[in-house]
Parts: C-alpha cells; sequence; structure tokens
C-alpha cells in the first residue's frame, strides 16, 4: 500500500506541476516542484515516520539547490555533452538528463536523506536511487510528452515522469520501512 500511495501522491503532485507550468512560466517548474512533491510524499510519509514534515523543507530547499548546480555546473559540462553529442552515444534528451538531471536529483535526494537518516540504516542509498530516479524521470516524460503534450498541456506527460521515478524511489523507501528501522529510543 505504501509503493501504489507514494506514487499517486508524486504523480498528482507532478500533473499538478505539469498543468501549472506554462510555456512561459518556469516557476512552477525551477521553484515550486519541490515543495509541491515535498508536500504530496509528506502525506503518505507522515504515517512512518515521526517528524515527517520536515520532509516538505527538506525537498523544497533541495530541489532549488538541486537546479542552481545543474545551471551553475552547466558551462562546465556542456563540453562533455559536446563530447557525447559528437559520438552519438545517447539521444539527447538522455545525455542531458544522464548529466544534468543526475547532479539536480542527487542533491534532492541529499536534502531528503537528512530526514531519513534518523530512522533508518542504509538511508545513504536514498541519494544514489533518487539520482538514478531522475534520469527516469525525464527520459519517461520525454516519451510521454510526444504523446500527450498537444492534449495535456506537459500535465500528462509530467505526471507520469514522477510517477516513474516515484516507483523506483517507492521501492527503496518500502525496503527501508519494512526491513531497516533504526532502534531509536521511546519518547
Amino acid at each position: 500500500m505504501l509503493l501504489l500511495n507514494w506514487i499517486l501522491a508524486t504523480s498528482i503532485a507532478g500533473a499538478f506541476i505539469g498543468y501549472m507550468a506554462a510555456p512561459t512560466d518556469f516557476f512552477w517548474e525551477l521553484i515550486a516542484s519541490g515543495f509541491v512533491v515535498g508536500i504530496a510524499q509528506w502525506i503518505v510519509l507522515r504515517r512512518y515516520i515521526k517528524s515527517a514534515v520536515w520532509w516538505i523543507p527538506a525537498s523544497g530547499f533541495g530541489w532549488i539547490l538541486g537546479i542552481y548546480l545543474m545551471v551553475f555546473t552547466g558551462g562546465i559540462l556542456d563540453t562533455a555533452v559536446d563530447f557525447l553529442k559528437s559520438i552519438n552515444i545517447f539521444l539527447e534528451f538522455f545525455r542531458l538528463s544522464l548529466i544534468r538531471q543526475t547532479i539536480n536529483f542527487a542533491v534532492f535526494g541529499f536534502a531528503q536523506w537528512l530526514v531519513l537518516r534518523r530512522y533508518f540504516r542504509y538511508a545513504f542509498w536514498w541519494i544514489f536511487i533518487t539520482a538514478l530516479s531522475g534520469v527516469v524521470r525525464d527520459a519517461v516524460g520525454f516519451y510521454a510528452c510526444a504523446a500527450t503534450c498537444k492534449i495535456g498541456h506537459g500535465s500528462i506527460s509530467n505526471g507520469v515522469g514522477w510517477a516513474a521515478s516515484a516507483a523506483i524511489t517507492g521501492i527503496v523507501l518500502v525496503w527501508l520501512v519494512d526491513n531497516h528501522y533504526k532502534n531509536l529510543p521511546s519518547g
């Protein structure tokens, strides 16, 4: 049930972000995404950990910092992207996702890990899995947009992309909840 709720909440948040992010309004994509996803995931997570409310600011500010680092390192990483483009290793969207979204989602995952580490042994896996989920989110969202962006204005593709991300992180969350609670003092 945790996995299904996690995917559902995250995909609804993603669809909302896609709906609100008009082609000329990047506020929702660049600033609000982390907070919107954080709120949706908090609704699910609060049943499993105390002080889950910290998930919201961790997600929001982690997203903003991840976007900042992604943009800041863009000039440096453009050389690597151009090299990959010249030897045709990956499709263009995947190159960009692989390099840039890995940075964004790794920072996003690191910020969320700051909350999870108090409650779960092996919570450090969250950082790596979240980085991977960002690449998957972009790839799935790209393909979904090719099929649905004309009718859904980005809400369908964004929701599907975030659902793919949530499926990956949700599996790890279930694994952590089912097997790796820390022995916390009561009270």
